[in-house]
């Protein structure tokens, strides 16, 4: 089986590159709905334990929705942390794949091409790039110690020379709705627009961005 492993970072420090176009309580709020339409998404894959490392008891009552495994820290220490702690709970033996929360765009299709393009003999390593094919929108390991935690600035060449050290060329997944995370308003804007019908997506349509948004759809309009 494969084990999926969700960091979620502290909720008052959320997305504050957003903070221009959402209020601090939007933010959390944005985070909470991309994480439930992820684990709506993971829950028709039919995986393993989805385990589930986070802060703040709003997380982790939504996660107990989803029967993912909690772990709860008692003081947020960063996302490659949190990653660890999710890893280190999982059987040496089991394949995992790491994702971020706010990935609301991905569908179940895209978790299984991911998966299948990491499957094979011997130890496997697998990378999702965002848009700029500079961060990691999802690792792929054919077991949870294969390659220490380095999410961050240009993570995805990291992890890529990280692979090529132990002997393993890392399989390269480019997938659109995976490939946008939300970070920027212009991030915000591909989610709207992307005709998707899901909790985010109705989240943002009532939120102070979609109600800006609406308006100036009118003035162009008129």
């Amino acid at each position: 089986m494969i084990d999926v492993v969700i960091p979620v970072k502290d909720l008052t420090k959320a997305k504050q590159r957003l903070q221009s176009v959402l209020t601090t309580n939007e933010r959390a709020i944005l985070v909470l709905a991309m994480l439930r339409d992820l684990l709506t998404t993971l829950n028709k894959c039919a995986l393993g334990n989805i385990w589930l490392v986070a802060h703040d008891d709003a997380v982790l009552d939504l996660g107990s929705e989803f029967g993912t495994k909690n772990i709860r820290e008692s003081v947020s220490k960063g996302y490659n942390h949190g990653v660890s702690k999710g890893l280190n709970a999982i059987e040496p033996h089991r394949s995992v794949i790491v994702l971020p929360a706010d990935l609301p765009l991905a569908q179940p299709q895209d978790i299984w091409r991911f998966i299948r393009a990491g499957i094979g003999n011997g130890p496997r390593f697998a990378i999702v790039p965002d848009r700029q094919n500079r961060g990691t929108n999802g690792l792929y390991m054919s077991s949870p110690d294969l390659i220490k935690p380095n999410f961050g600035e240009s993570s995805f060449l990291n992890y890529k020379k990280a692979s090529a050290k132990i002997g393993i060329s890392a399989t390269v997944v480019s997938i659109d709705t995976m490939a946008i995370d939300v970070d920027g308003a212009e991030d915000l804007l591909r989610v709207v627009r992307s005709g998707l019908c899901n909790v985010t997506v109705d989240f943002l349509a009532s939120s102070s961005f979609g109600q800006e948004l609406q308006n100036l759809q009118k003035w162009e309009a008129a």
